[in-house]
């Protein structure tokens, strides 16, 4: 599927399933989630502790499924499970996408007041309730959703989940995050996010009252929303990650 949309002049192009952007014609080379997954700090244990834990609950499972004896054919059937084992943390991770498109889908449909059906399946079921929820307290109006932005100074182009009117006023950014859990506070790369489309709009000449990042755990559907307003600073933060990622060191062989 392609999305093109006609800014600044130009034309911006979205392109799926590689999630590529294209500025009249040229890909963009830095996209909203990549600079914001690549030039913002986290600590590099995190994701490999999470792989970890994933792979040992699905080893815990295993052998409780077997009565804590595994036996095998022979050494290369060890082997293809093993390997199958440590892919565990790759099919969490593809799982939560698939989740996550869901409840992304049926947010979209709902603020489109189309009344879709909850997801079917655990746990993106009680985090579209959770979210469907929040968005009866505290949207007043959705005025743009999946919208494309670039900003043509900086050369970034990326996709902003929701532009609302909220009941307290003001109009803000809106991004939805499932998250493994809520005891950790938000991720800095995350509010980058919101604050380069909130920059974005503003080079459309759409102002807006800043960035709302709601966040859904992903097996309690426990939400917490967060609201910024001190955009200026963090697009500063989101700048100086964009350096980061542009930048190559240079060096001479000696």
């Amino acid at each position: 599927m392609t999305e093109i949309t006609k800014i600044h002049g130009g034309t911006l192009e979205f392109s799926e399933p590689r999630h590529q952007y294209f500025w009249n014609d040229s890909k963009v080379a830095n996209t909203v989630s990549a600079i914001c997954g690549e030039g913002y700090p986290l600590a590099f244990s995190l994701p490999s502790a999470w792989a970890a834990k994933v792979i040992r609950e699905d080893l815990i499972a295993a052998f409780k499924q077997h009565n804590n004896a595994l036996n095998f054919a022979d050494a290369k059937a060890a082997e293809a499970w093993a390997r199958d084992l440590c892919k565990a943390h790759i099919r969490a991770r593809d799982n939560a996408a698939e989740a996550g498109t869901a409840i992304h889908d049926f947010i979209e449909r709902h603020a489109q007041g189309l009344e879709p059906d909850l997801p079917a399946d655990e746990p993106a079921r009680r985090s579209a309730a959770a979210l469907r929820d929040w968005f009866a307290h505290n949207v007043e109006m959705p005025l743009s959703m999946e919208r494309l932005v670039y900003h043509p100074e900086h050369a970034y182009a990326g996709k902003l989940d929701m532009l609302a009117r909220l009941r307290g006023g003001g109009d803000y950014v809106l991004d939805w995050k499932g998250v493994t859990s809520l005891k950790y506070p938000p991720k800095p790369g995350h509010v980058g996010q919101g604050a380069a489309y909130c920059a974005a709009l503003a080079a459309e000449g759409i102002e807006v009252a800043g960035f709302v990042l709601v966040e859904i755990e992903r097996d309690s559907g426990v939400l917490r929303a967060t609201k910024y307003t001190d955009m200026e600073t963090e697009f500063e933060m989101f700048l100086a990650a964009l350096r980061l990622v542009r930048h190559t060191p240079c060096g001479v062989a000696i």
